[in-house]
């Protein structure tokens, strides 16, 4: 049996995903374990325990198959903003803020107040200086990904796309002065993902079975994990995740940002991968049409029929990527009495919005698309890919893989230099 030699772990919301791959980089196999996600009243917070008994129990069951006894490198992804703090060994200091927790308002106002670039993301250093400033918690912050390393390691590290939303400056490779004078050595040192920080302690590898030097690499965010899953490699190549929103990603030689419309650049290997999403996707679609009907009515569309209709499909008021306008309102009529008719306008609607979002990315400084990969629930529907190659005049192709965690092993194998 091949064994597995590079593990990729994507930590999400309610559980996580392990991708092993060998040492040709072929997926192995893929195993998930689960943990509870009680509601909290006022925000989203999770415990991080319940992330690690789910981890631990699952690399124990591997080991135990010895699954584990080839494994040379590991590498994380977790969710972008979500943030937690912990002491000097590592240990939580309390829950953590999920990235759609709204608490930190407050606090980005006064770091907005610091000497910043007016694009500088700072969504997860506002919700740090929430627990720090609210709760009086006084630890090293920390992303979903980071405390995976840090637990590993030891050591307290941070990777440029997920340090993103702390502030970092991910064009630069550094954390701004601004930042650096206001919060010193509570920020972590930050390294680009796929980068060797250090081995897996001698204690947790002999309980999961591993060989001694196992190596953790810096992570990811989730999405950014997808990217480097989808075997987009060049520049030029977008990818398009059709989940319940649209959000489109582009590597680009060039970074660009602006605020205001939420797109912003993460690094890529030499490379920038320039990001935004819009509200509307496959929710609205769910909205008028379960997945049978979908593909049902999918088959009697013609692709190539106009875009008569001019749809601008959202599930309620406002949108933010390609246009920022707020207050803009779903625009689903005339509505037709045929409801293939009705589901093409919506598809053809996508198609633009997404064609414009790439066309917003040069606009403002980014390359050109070049063909486009597809990753989500949508990406399956060959009637929506001929009707996206229609609007984009690029290539639509599948994805080579939509597990993140497949993405985050590619990074492991960067580690030990044998990936790409």
């Amino acid at each position: 049996m091949t064994l597995a030699r590079h593990l990729g772990i994507d930590v999400g919301t309610s559980g996580l995903r392990v991708a092993a791959l060998d040492a040709a980089g072929d997926c192995l196999w893929l195993e998930k374990a689960n943990w509870p996600v009680p509601p909290t009243p006022d925000g989203h917070e999770q415990t991080p325990a319940d992330w690690w008994v789910a981890f631990d129990d699952l690399m124990r069951r591997l080991g135990q198959q010895a699954h584990l006894a080839e494994v040379t490198s590991i590498a994380f992804a977790g969710t972008s903003g979500t943030v937690l703090t912990v002491t000097d060994d590592g240990a939580a200091e309390g829950p953590a803020l999920m990235y759609d927790d709204p608490r930190g308002h407050g606090q980005i106002e006064a770091l907005q107040q610091l000497d910043l670039d007016p694009d500088t993301q700072l969504s997860a250093l506002a919700r740090w200086r929430f627990l720090a400033e609210e709760r009086g918690q006084s630890g090293r912050p920390v992303s979903q990904a980071d405390w995976f390393v840090t637990r590993l390691t030891g050591q307290h590290v941070s990777d440029s796309n997920n340090a993103l939303k702390w502030g970092f400056d991910a064009v630069a490779e550094q954390w701004p002065a601004a930042l650096i004078e206001r919060f010193g050595d509570r920020l972590p040192e930050v390294h680009r993902p796929g980068t060797a920080i250090a081995p897996v302690t001698p204690d947790l590898a002999q309980r999961w079975g591993l060989r001694e030097g196992v190596i953790v690499a810096a992570g990811t965010t989730d999405s950014m994990a997808a990217l480097w899953a989808s075997g987009a490699a060049e520049e030029g190549d977008g990818v398009t995740s059709l989940g319940s929103t649209l959000a489109l990603k582009l590597i680009s030689t060039r970074p660009v940002s602006d605020a205001a419309s939420g797109v912003y650049s993460h690094r890529f290997g030499d490379r920038f991968a320039v990001s935004g999403a819009s509200n509307t996707g496959g929710r609205v679609l769910a909205t008028f049409f379960d997945s049978e009907a979908l593909a049902q009515l999918s088959e009697s569309i013609d692709p190539a029929a106009p875009d008569t209709l001019g749809y601008w499909p959202l599930v309620g008021r406002g949108e933010r990527f390609p246009v920022v306008a707020p207050d803009m309102r779903p625009r689903l009529t005339p509505r037709p009495a045929d409801p293939a008719l009705f589901l093409g306008g919506m598809l053809r609607g996508i198609a633009r919005i997404e064609a414009l979002g790439y066309r917003r990315f040069a606009a403002l400084g980014g390359t050109t698309v070049r063909r486009v990969l597809s990753s989500g629930g949508g990406a399956n529907n060959q009637v929506f890919a001929r009707i996206r190659e229609r609007a984009l005049g690029v290539p639509v192709q599948t994805a080579e893989h939509t597990e993140a965690a497949v993405g985050a092993a590619r990074l492991a194998a960067l580690a030990n230099g044998e990936g790409t």
